[in-house]
């Protein structure tokens, strides 16, 4: 790879890191991520084209949840008056920073003192306390994250039988998520030992003493101490390894003895002798490591330390081993649970093949528009491609960390010309990727496509060199890669020409600019709208229809709308048949608060079929001026029977609060219309949102307690119109909404009446198929109804999205093939809930073709004023 880069994190590295590195353990996306959705769609017109269109995107936001486990409960055997070190390991299992309140309470008959059972750090987790200073929480763990304590308890000299202890960790983020481990202590008067396990990694042993990876050695302490009233004769050790960890043979020694234990002498040979005439019998098997001490007198303690190598197979996270024990063939209880931690390695790929753990090349998962040699870190498109048309490169990405992870994408353009727009889509090479690809499992490849949008001006050539770079970076470590996206085919001209309705500044051809200047300024107010009358010829061989947009985005508050002959709002020309021409408008209305100045508008658009496109740069200059207003006219177009809303702003643009004065709506005739307050500005009408027709309606607007509309502030109102079911193609009707100029009850009057009326032109007419987006959280999975929705929720990990797709044909003849695309978005899989949120479609007869991370659906026709929708599930990673 050309910029292959490694990241990797220790658990004993700067703090800051490690927070950062920790995330990646949990599968649940942390607190704040966004998770975002997109469908497609495509059907096929009567003049036989092919259309896609694209609905609205859905996001919802993660929640923090609580998650906590404790490991493990202890079974331990103490003399009367002794002492027990309980050691337990506190995980944080949620989605974002949280710390844990620790209690142990005595639970059965009262031999112990519950006073004396006291907490202490083992941040190291090698099941000794690192301090005397006692603990009554953890510290702020980041997800993912332990933390290892100690508990002390003495017993009484009086004590007898045996008696339990309830160690609780409850996460502090929500007071309820808890942990629960239980200890249970024997009194006994005969032999008893304690067995301590605890592993290490040995810095020095791989090339970056920071880090625990495969590779690794792993430092493997049994210290055992004999607290009874009696010797442990016969006794036994059995320490049975992980299955990703190895024995390093020749590694063992006991602490009453120099020298190395043989591995191979079997476990009833002698390995070595202590002073007190003691013997050990080690042996090994390579998995399986156990020893036999003759005999550990009362008081007595001592070690047995050996090496382990991490396996090349583990995976990043948490390696646990737990050791048992006898005395004379009698069973005691086992060591504590020691644990090491395989530390986070990041390593992503995105190249023309996949790439293994090695860093080699796989050509079993390899791009399908690579046009040169493969494995050379470049994908090249040798095809030719039309003025304002596409050029798709496939890649594929490669998640080659020791853990899950997701992958971003971004594109950097090299010497692709100037205006070249790039947007990536999924392995369909239909789909939207919104936000992050993946998750992906360790070693897990997914392919991807950039579309390259050319410039309409560039100039044709038989022969182009044009080069983008493009990245995948690892969402939970930052570590990326880069590959190069190659053009070598020919430009051919364009076959389309967006023009201005203007005499003198049409902008014909490809150049978007008049010798760079704009084709056609108008001026206007701020907050007033201006439109621009627009041409597009089809110059092209077949019936074409072409994707509306701004080559370059307005500047924050302006808007932009693409409107028919007819007014209607439209973002597609529909088709234009060979060598004819169309005409829309171009709505652009600034900012109420516009600063006076030039702005660009600059226009652009695209075939859906072809790709072949132009542009037209314009300008808008907005004036200097003051005014109380609502804007704007609007144009609509309705089915007979229908209901259309349209959306406007009333804004006081002064400096005095409007606490009365009538807004009253007229002019409709056959059609009956009402204005409601859009209280809480999500572009439709809620069922507690009101009718109203004076400013005095509006509650609390000015202050609490005040209603009306305070200086400088807008509202929102949507007029909604519905129409007879009588109503035949073309019949129109306007409906005027108007502010009086009398306010505040007669002593002021509005000093500009110009802008206090709107008319709304309502036409029945036929238009297209629209896609639209819906979504609502099913918090149990459990099939549970919901209000669809197309703003934004708060999902928590593991629970459910409900999705609905929907298709309208708007349009006066059949829509064929329709078929709806939909992907699963990153941190989340498609499911059914157990069966009880399957997927539903409609109409009868609709197919579905459902994985795990996609979902497609196919409708057949839908006639002109039909449905067909899509609704599935996608669960939260947790």
């Amino acid at each position: 790879m050309k910029h292959q880069s490694f990241f990797m994190r220790s658990a004993s590295a700067m703090a800051v890191t490690a927070a950062f590195g920790a995330a990646a353990l949990a599968a649940a996306p942390e607190a704040g991520s966004v998770i975002g959705n997109q469908a497609v769609a495509t059907y096929t017109n009567q003049a036989g084209d092919t259309i896609t269109v694209t609905s609205n995107t859905v996001e919802t936001i993660v929640q923090q949840v609580a998650g906590v486990t404790l490991t493990s409960d202890n079974n331990e055997t103490i003399a009367p008056g002794g002492k027990a070190f309980l050691p337990h390991i506190v995980t944080n299992e949620g989605n974002g920073a949280d710390f844990f309140a620790l209690t142990a309470v005595e639970t059965d008959t009262g031999t112990l003192d519950t006073s004396a059972i006291v907490f202490y750090p083992d941040a190291n987790m090698d099941g000794v306390a690192d301090s005397a200073t006692p603990l009554t929480e953890t510290p702020t763990l980041a997800p993912g994250e332990q933390f290892g304590v100690v508990i002390e308890v003495s017993v009484p000299s009086n004590a007898t039988g045996s008696d339990s202890i309830t160690v609780t960790a409850r996460s502090d983020l929500d007071g309820t998520e808890t942990a629960v481990n239980t200890d249970t202590l024997t009194i006994s008067n005969d032999a008893i030992v304690e067995l301590v396990k605890s592993m290490v990694a040995d810095a020095a042993s791989g090339g970056n003493p920071n880090i625990v990876d495969a590779g690794d050695t792993v430092s493997i302490e049994l210290t055992y101490s004999s607290t009874g009233l009696a010797a442990a004769n016969n006794y036994t050790v059995d320490d049975i390894l992980d299955g990703r960890l190895a024995y390093v043979p020749g590694s063992a020694r006991w602490s009453d003895a120099a020298g190395i234990l043989d591995d191979a002498n079997g476990s009833s040979s002698v390995d070595a002798t202590n002073g007190s005439g003691e013997t050990i019998a080690f042996d090994t098997n390579g998995q399986s490591v156990n020893f036999n001490i003759s005999s550990v007198g009362s008081g007595r303690s001592g070690s047995v330390t050996f090496q382990a190598v991490i396996l090349d197979t583990a995976d990043a996270g948490i390696i646990e081993n737990v050791a048992t024990q006898e005395i004379d063939n009698v069973a005691f209880p086992p060591s504590n649970t020691a644990s090491i931690i395989v530390d986070d390695q990041f390593a992503v790929s995105i190249a023309d093949t996949a790439i293994d753990g090695a860093g080699a090349a796989d050509p079993t998962t390899a791009s399908a528009t690579d046009d040169d040699a493969a494995n050379n870190d470049v994908v090249t498109e040798t095809g030719d491609a039309a003025q304002g048309g596409t050029v798709k490169h496939e890649f594929v990405l490669t998640n080659r960390s020791n853990q899950t992870d997701s992958l971003t994408l971004d594109v950097s353009n090299i010497d692709y010309p100037a205006g070249t727009t790039f947007r990536f889509v999924g392995a369909d090479g239909v789909t939207p990727i919104i936000g992050s690809v993946g998750p992906l499992a360790a070693g897990d490849s997914a392919k991807v496509t950039l579309i390259a949008t050319l410039p309409t001006d560039v100039a044709p050539t038989a022969a182009a060199n044009f080069n983008a770079t493009v990245s995948t970076t690892s969402d939970a470590s930052g570590v990326s890669d880069t590959s190069t996206a190659t053009f070598t085919g020919a430009i051919l001209a364009s076959a389309v020409d967006l023009e201005n309705a203007v005499a003198g500044s049409e902008g014909d051809g490809l150049d978007p600019t008049n010798a760079g200047a704009p084709w056609v300024n108008y001026a206007t107010d701020p907050g007033a709208p201006v439109t621009y009358d627009m041409v597009v010829e089809n110059n092209g061989p077949v019936s074409d229809s072409y994707n509306l947009s701004l080559a370059q985005a307005l500047p924050a508050g302006w808007t932009v709308e693409f409107r028919s002959a007819d007014g209607s709002a439209i973002s597609n020309t529909g088709t234009i048949p060979a060598g004819a021409s169309d005409t829309f408008t171009v709505v652009v209305t600034p900012p109420a608060d516009q600063a006076p100045g030039d702005t660009l508008v600059d226009i652009a658009l695209v075939s859906s079929v072809s790709g072949q496109g132009d542009r037209i740069v314009n300008e808008v200059t907005v004036n200097e001026i003051y005014n109380v207003e609502i804007i704007d006219d609007q144009n609509a177009q309705a089915s007979p029977g229908g209901i259309v809303d349209m959306v406007h702003t009333i804004t006081n643009t002064g400096n005095v609060a409007i606490t009365e004065g009538a807004i009253n709506d007229t002019g409709l005739n056959n059609f009956s219309g009402a204005l409601f307050w859009d209280a809480n500005g999500n572009g439709v009408i809620d069922p507690s949102e009101l009718v109203i027709d004076n400013f005095d309606d509006l509650t609390d607007g000015v202050s609490a307690g005040v209603n009306g509309l305070a200086p400088g502030e807008s509202i929102s109102v949507i007029y909604r119109v519905q129409t007879p079911s009588t109503a035949t193609s073309g019949v129109t009707e306007i409906g005027t909404i108007s502010l009086d100029p009398s306010l505040n009850g007669g002593t002021a009057t509005d000093a500009d009446t110009a802008d206090n009326a709107v008319e709304d032109r309502i036409v029945i007419i036929s238009g297209d198929v629209t896609l639209s987006k819906y979504q609502y959280i099913d918090a149990n999975c459990d099939g549970t109804v919901g209000t669809f929705t197309k703003t934004r929720q708060d999902v928590s990990p593991g629970q459910c999205i409900r999705y609905k797709v929907e298709a309208e044909n708007t349009g006066s003849s059949p829509a064929a093939n329709v078929i709806i695309s939909d992907a699963a978005p990153a941190y989340t899989s498609v499911t059914d809930c157990g069966g009880t949120c399957s997927e539903t479609l409609f109409p009868a007869g609709s197919t579905a073709t459902v994985t795990s991370s996609n979902i497609s659906s196919d409708h057949g026709t839908v006639l002109p004023g039909g449905f067909a929708t899509l609704e599935f599930t996608v669960q939260v990673d947790e």
